[in-house]
């Protein structure tokens, strides 16, 4: 019982850092959707936005906006300035875009959350008096004290009712207190109990609780005892993957035939489960697509490759980030808002994106897939018609959807060096891409001869893993950083000849 006690405390503690995190993501959200609808120069007509999204967020109590030029709010104007100006408190979150400070008195619950472009910032005030209340079971309401905290040891909410409890955290009775960390947000929360109250609480519990505990136990153990001889489904298996984060990016380098720098990189998805077992793809990505689950798969990636790699496109702007889309998800318009908030929130800089329309389900309405590109384009993000000539859409979705790259399947680089077919179906695409002023890609080089054979059909950038297998984000920066392939462990792959120019990073990429 004092294991469990112990237990619920920290459940306590671990549920206000979820509180706490819902906030904050719906003011970055909110943020996000001032970015994104150009909401950045103070006038009347922003100001009338801001009051909207005001009212339809009920933790968000003032949004305020410094455009450069002059300083705005949707309520308290007076007070932005000063508010602006307070910078030594901001703390960083994971995305250092983002960043956090609390607001007012010591004893003031709120905090502010603060987006800081290179032309504008814009603070989102929260009032987070109350967040925690609900959370607390009556039996604890007079015997628990807990604080949210920055990591600068400022508090951003609090509750609470032990009279005798120090206002700092760090004079709270250690023996007694249980603390939480959120891994994405600059934000602590710490639980403290009367130490006397703590070895009693058993005794508020009645018997008739005590007897649906022991029976909840048997029926819990029962289940338990079957899911240890039963396999999880493969929808629960996918759902615990994703939750757990299992799945990984891996990052595949492009590169320059005629010079073997590195002109960009495709994401790909990796499952590693708990154990270190390596899933493939093969098994996986069908899943992933039946089950439904593609945008929670591609959105957890990207929000991985945020943190992993943002800073390499911003040193270098010309690279190429490619990731593959589903037809589904690129004709979907709640894709296209949530991958604008998803890119802005990890500070992509957009011209260096590339969707990659995988061609495994069938384009019925090309005219609103041309409409679709088009909007992409207006963003800075380019397409790519993936798995060119072995999907269901064929030429039809070169034709129609403008495109700016064609990745070339690796079905045909196979026989490009012996089977003469192979070359004449190269060759027509890569005249065909030529026509619509289209950038080759190939995919699959294995072999030096096969990339020589391509190199002198005139296609200019390949992918393979002749040049690097897909690799996590380490080896992929040291790459970068060595100019040169890193040899992924126990990889087997034909790398260049000693004398063949290394990769290197370039900044002619096209």
């Amino acid at each position: 019982m004092s294991s469990w006690n112990k237990a619920q405390l920290r459940d306590l503690t671990d549920r206000s850092i979820v509180r706490m995190e819902l906030a904050a993501d719906r003011a970055v959200t909110t943020i996000a959707e001032i970015h994104i609808n150009g909401l950045t120069q103070c006038s009347p007509s922003t100001i009338e936005e801001y009051r909207k999204l005001i009212f339809s967020v009920a933790s968000i109590k003032d949004i305020r906006l410094s455009d450069g030029q002059q300083t705005c709010a949707g309520f308290n104007a007076d007070t932005v300035s000063q508010d602006l100006a307070e910078t030594a408190d901001w703390e960083s979150a994971t995305n250092p875009t983002l960043q956090f400070a609390a607001t007012g008195a010591p004893k003031d619950s709120r905090f502010k959350i603060r987006w800081a472009g290179d032309e504008f910032d814009v603070v989102a005030v929260l009032s987070t008096g109350g967040l925690l209340d609900d959370i607390i079971p009556a039996a604890l309401r007079e015997q628990v004290s807990m604080k949210v905290v920055l990591n600068n040891g400022r508090t951003v909410a609090a509750y609470q009712q032990i009279a005798a409890e120090p206002d700092l955290v760090a004079d709270w009775e250690p023996d007694f207190l249980v603390n939480a960390e959120s891994q994405r947000y600059p934000i602590t929360a710490y639980t403290s109990v009367s130490p006397d109250f703590l070895w009693n609480w058993r005794n508020f519990t009645s018997l008739e609780v005590e007897l649906l505990i022991v029976l909840f136990s048997i029926i819990i153990g029962f289940l338990v005892g079957r899911a240890v001889f039963r396999p999880t489904g493969a929808v629960g298996e996918i759902d615990a993957a994703l939750k757990n984060r299992e799945f990984i990016p891996h990052y595949q380098p492009i590169v320059a035939l005629n010079s073997g720098k590195i002109v960009g990189f495709e994401m790909l998805a990796r499952w590693q489960r708990k154990s270190g077992e390596m899933v493939t793809p093969l098994k996986f990505i069908p899943l992933i697509e039946n089950l439904n689950r593609v945008d929670r798969l591609t959105f957890a990636l990207l929000r991985q490759a945020g943190a992993e790699i943002v800073p390499l496109l911003h040193e270098n702007p010309n690279l190429k980030f490619t990731f593959n889309v589903t037809t589904d998800q690129f004709l979907s318009p709640r894709f296209f808002v949530d991958l604008q908030e998803v890119l802005i929130v990890g500070n992509f800089p957009m011209n260096c994106v590339v969707l990659e329309i995988t061609e495994r389900q069938e384009m019925a309405d090309l005219e609103l897939a041309r409409k679709t590109v088009q909007r992409y384009a207006e963003k800075g993000i380019r397409i790519a018609i993936d798995d060119v000539g072995t999907g269901h859409n064929g030429l039809s979705s070169i034709q129609t959807l403008e495109a700016g790259i064609l990745k070339l399947d690796k079905f045909f680089i196979d026989g490009i060096v012996e089977n003469e077919k192979s070359r004449l179906m190269v060759e027509m695409l890569c005249q065909l891409a030529k026509e619509y002023n289209m950038n080759v890609v190939a995919e699959g080089i294995e072999t030096a001869e096969q990339a020589a054979v391509t190199m002198a059909m005139g296609i200019h950038e390949a992918q393979g893993f002749y040049f690097s297998r897909p690799v996590p984000a380490e080896q992929l920066l040291e790459q970068v950083k060595e100019l040169t392939i890193v040899k992924p462990a126990n990889d087997k792959i034909i790398l260049p000849k000693a004398d063949a120019v290394p990769l290197e990073l370039t900044a002619q990429a096209s």
